[in-house]
């Protein structure tokens, strides 16, 4: 393929020649990850509460601080009720449905 710049016919594989790639740029600041989705399942491990709507979190570390703060709402909306989580988790998964954390729902103290 032939291409014209400034009247001259140049070949398509002399393009780009002598053009810094991104990668090879001095100085550049890599971009942020992109931010994923992820879920906050119920479980007790026979019967599951699933989350349809999940949150954006730019690392898993961040959605485990999401995590905790959603099992504290959780606690405080019924802490007279904190037995009846006894055995269930809270399960961190990604789009594809794949466990990245488990949070027990027991073994956190009620504040």
């Amino acid at each position: 393929m032939a291409t014209t710049i400034k009247g001259k016919l140049e070949a398509a594989e002399d393009l780009g020649t002598g053009i810094p790639s991104a990668g090879s740029w001095t100085g550049a600041v890599p971009a942020p990850a992109a931010p994923a989705r992820f879920y906050f399942n119920l479980t007790d491990g026979d019967d599951m509460i699933r989350d349809e709507e999940g949150i954006e979190a730019s690392s898993i570390q961040a959605a485990v601080v999401s995590a905790l703060e959603a099992v504290e709402e959780l606690r405080a909306q019924a802490p007279a009720s904190s037995d009846a989580w006894r055995g269930w988790r809270l399960e961190i998964v990604d789009a594809f449905g794949r466990a990245l954390q488990a949070i027990p729902l027991d073994a956190l103290s009620a504040h």
